[in-house]
């Protein structure tokens, strides 16, 4: 398994409100497992993606993608190049669901 980095980090804020980036799907996978508070579908379906882009680098957007949705799923706020990604939460929550 290589991991391809994703584009730019996710900067997510956890519960305690302490932000945290997440650079590529193996730290999404790590905390997705590990540290996850909620396991909703798009949890299911982030997980999934992540291991499949440590497979196959062609599957590092749509693992980021997934990442982001299950973010939203479980109210983490999540910023992506210092844009809220609140806006595009409730697109990412119909596209993944």
């Amino acid at each position: 398994m290589k991991e391809a980095p994703w584009r730019g980090p996710l900067w997510v804020t956890l519960q305690n409100g302490m932000r945290r980036p997440f650079c590529g799907p193996y730290d999404a996978l790590d905390f997705l497992e590990n540290e996850w508070p909620s396991h909703g579908p798009l949890h299911a379906r982030a997980v999934r993606a992540c291991r499949e882009a440590l497979r196959h680098a062609e599957y590092v957007s749509s693992a980021r993608n997934c990442f982001m949705a299950a973010c939203v799923e479980a109210s983490f706020p999540c910023t992506e190049a210092g844009n809220l990604q609140s806006r595009a939460g409730s697109k990412l929550m119909g596209r993944y669901r």
